[in-house]
């Protein structure tokens, strides 16, 4: 009995170490793609900071993603290319707002 307890032991303990973190992040990513909205900004896998254009559904294979990176320079992404998403409005980080504050002059 004691010998079929370890390889269970282990087999639970790489699930909840390993497996259950990855299924639910990837979860999350996927509920961020499908509620993906022209405006919101993106980051990608290639470490660009972009806004989203347009978002236009393809009859095979996955949605075309239109990305605004700089003025009046856009690339297309797939969202597989979309690492984190950040919508309308959100600041990016609490450093970032924090440093945002004190650039204005609001009192600490």
């Amino acid at each position: 009995m004691e010998s079929f307890l370890l390889p269970l032991g282990i087999v639970a303990l790489f699930y909840f170490i390993l497996l259950r973190p990855v299924l639910t992040s990837q979860k999350q990513h996927k509920q961020n793609i499908a509620r993906l909205e022209v405006g919101d900004e993106v980051l990608t896998t290639g470490g660009f900071y972009a806004i989203v254009n347009a978002i236009e559904s393809q009859e095979d294979g996955p949605p075309l993603i239109l990305l605004e990176i700089a003025d009046g320079i856009e690339i297309e992404g797939t969202p597989t290319a979309i690492q984190s998403v950040n919508p309308r409005g959100a600041p990016l980080d609490k450093d970032a707002a924090s440093d945002d504050r004190s650039e204005t002059g609001a009192a600490d």
